[in-house]
């Protein structure tokens, strides 16, 4: 009964499952939605304050940066003490929120559309995934979580490998991303589908914390578990749609 989130790893190992108050469905979900909309409040905000020139175009590099090691630092706090998820977790999504907000501003600079175009497709895995779980067309099984857990590994191991063969120009590389426009898009795609497989998942632990009666404080370590999948997707299919767009153009 493990999950291919980190976010869930402190659980996984928390044998304490007790508390008065215990963990709900309607909980999670309104503390997911929370962390959500805090995060497109804080997107839409920085958004607006650079296109009118209030924040100058020489520092978001800066705090892009700046918010990429808060949301790491808030969503590891958050992850590993259930005690203190909660500002934590609030601070993630706003963290969180203004990095995608950047991003997003210069993905739909370059390529028009694409951010809305993603936001509404990662709604649509969202909601397709939860009723494949909820259906059981997807069972969750201990061989499908090797797989997953097989695939992530893969996925970490291949991005370092790859990473450091880049800046060493090697040929190798070269070779493997002959036709770089197929080669990013069926990457991206990958990426794609193992993140709507992550949430199923993340689907199957939000159902174990409630069944097992975890104390409610539980329910925004499991919020944030769903808003770093759900990231995770919405990202991904930038670039998938970017790279779509770049060879339409």
């Amino acid at each position: 009964m493990r999950s291919s989130n980190p976010v869930f790893s402190k659980i996984q190992r928390d044998e304490a499952y007790v508390g008065v108050n215990e963990a709900t469905y309607g909980g999670i979900t309104l503390k997911t939605i929370l962390l959500l909309f805090l995060a497109v409040i804080s997107g839409s905000t920085v958004i607006t304050l650079t296109l009118d020139g209030t924040i100058p175009a020489s520092s978001i590099g800066g705090l892009l940066i700046g918010s990429m090691i808060v949301a790491l630092i808030a969503v590891l706090i958050a992850s590993l003490s259930p005690r203190l998820a909660m500002p934590f977790a609030i601070i993630y999504g706003i963290s969180e929120g203004l990095l995608l907000g950047f991003v997003t501003m210069i993905f739909d600079a370059m390529y028009p559309g694409v951010a809305l175009t993603a936001v509404l497709v990662t709604a649509t895995i969202f909601v397709v995934m939860l009723f494949l779980y909820s259906s059981r067309t997807i069972r969750v099984t201990s061989r499908f979580r090797k797989i997953m857990y097989t695939a992530l590994f893969s996925i970490l191991i291949l991005s370092i490998i790859f990473g450091i063969l880049s800046f060493t120009n090697s040929p190798l590389v070269a070779s493997i991303t002959g036709d770089y426009f197929m080669f990013s898009l069926i990457i991206s795609g990958v990426l794609i589908i193992f993140g709507a497989l992550m949430l199923t998942l993340d689907f199957d632990r939000a159902e174990m914390i409630v069944e097992s009666g975890a104390d409610k404080t539980y329910e925004w370590v499991v919020a944030v578990g769903l808003m770093v999948t759900i990231v995770w997707i919405y990202i991904q299919l930038l670039r998938f749609l970017a790279i779509l767009a770049s060879r339409r153009d």
